[in-house]
């Protein structure tokens, strides 16, 4: 097949873009359009980055965390031998992604990419069965990473990359801010909820404000509490899931011990487990790596020459001041061959 140019790729993406209407696309590509998509340049450099370093050349690849598949379908594009997966746990974006996956092979775009609905930390996937995998934006809504991290391992095949990238960068003192900004008003903001419901109505069609959704668990549990001591353990539940905090609420008596929590693991769903934008240490995510068994290594994003050639550098001194200049980070592991 012959290869296309940035032009035809950026064009073919934006009429996949619109290759869907539902209600939670909508919203989410008016999102990515004055986002990521908004310096077209860097949407395909940074892809064009990871399908480098990957050697993504007829390779069976995992997109973990697909969303609706932008990135996903990019990838497909680079090089059209290769087959992509897209996995994520939200069946409204699966939904989406399949509609615009149909509509693109409906006008006779050759791909190949398939959507699966399903969770990282038990996908329905044979042990090494993909080349690479890689994950943009989305690990720091995860669950449990240990877990989706030692499935990755067993997912690829012996020398398989995985590429992590993300903005999430609790050692950017900006994006540290907004993001403790943003906790607070997803634990108690009615405002935020309804914006978050404009954004994606289908996901977000039941939500609540954290806290109230741990209120509604506390009292539940042990309704004789009375309003000072419900109180109380919603606020010291913050990051537990409902099991943890049920067992709490019944427990609960003035002076318990309540279990300590990162304040980075504070604003959690305690329904789904589900993290709201967690704030991520790269450096621990390479060791959390390592953990799982592969070797590692933290890099920058820069694009522009003279910073660009700071991407590589290993003296975690200096790449602390370099992600106060720009917090996106890409983690690279290798499994061993």
């Amino acid at each position: 097949m012959e290869a296309l140019t940035d032009g035809q790729i950026l064009s073919l993406v934006e009429e996949y873009m619109h290759g869907s209407e539902h209600p939670d696309q909508v919203g989410y590509r008016q999102q990515t359009k004055e986002r990521e998509f908004a310096n077209k340049t860097r949407f395909l450099h940074d892809l064009r980055r990871l399908s480098a370093l990957g050697e993504f050349r007829g390779k069976r690849i995992l997109d973990v965390g697909c969303g609706f598949g932008w990135q996903a379908f990019t990838m497909s594009l680079f090089d059209r031998r290769n087959s992509i997966v897209g996995l994520d746990i939200l069946a409204s974006m699966i939904d989406g992604m399949s509609t615009s996956i149909a509509t693109m092979r409906n006008k006779g775009v050759e791909f190949d990419l398939t959507a699966v609905c399903g969770d990282v930390c038990n996908p329905e996937f044979e042990n090494g069965s993909f080349d690479a995998i890689y994950s943009i934006e989305a690990i720091e809504h995860v669950h449990d990473l240990k877990t989706m991290f030692e499935r990755c391992f067993e997912l690829l095949k012996p020398g398989g990359p995985i590429f992590l990238m993300n903005d999430s960068n609790c050692l950017n003192t900006k994006i540290r801010e907004e993001t403790v900004a943003m906790w607070r008003d997803r634990e108690h903001s009615w405002d935020f909820i309804a914006q978050l419901k404009k954004w994606r109505p289908v996901e977000h069609g039941d939500a609540k404000p954290f806290a109230i959704m741990r209120e509604d668990i506390v009292r539940a549990a042990s309704p004789e509490l009375d309003d000072a001591s419900v109180k109380i353990v919603v606020e010291k539940t913050a990051g537990l899931t409902r099991p943890e905090i049920e067992r709490l609420a019944r427990a609960y008596r003035p002076g318990i011990k309540f279990p300590e929590i990162d304040e980075f693991d504070r604003c959690r769903n305690p329904e789904t487990g589900e993290y709201a934008e967690h704030l991520l240490d790269p450096f621990k995510i390479a060791s959390m790596l390592r953990g799982a068994g592969f070797r590692t290594s933290v890099r920058h994003c820069f694009r522009r020459f003279p910073l660009s050639l700071a991407n590589g550098i290993q003296f975690q001194p200096l790449n602390n001041l370099l992600f106060e200049l720009r917090g996106a980070f890409l983690v690279a592991g290798w499994k061993p061959t």
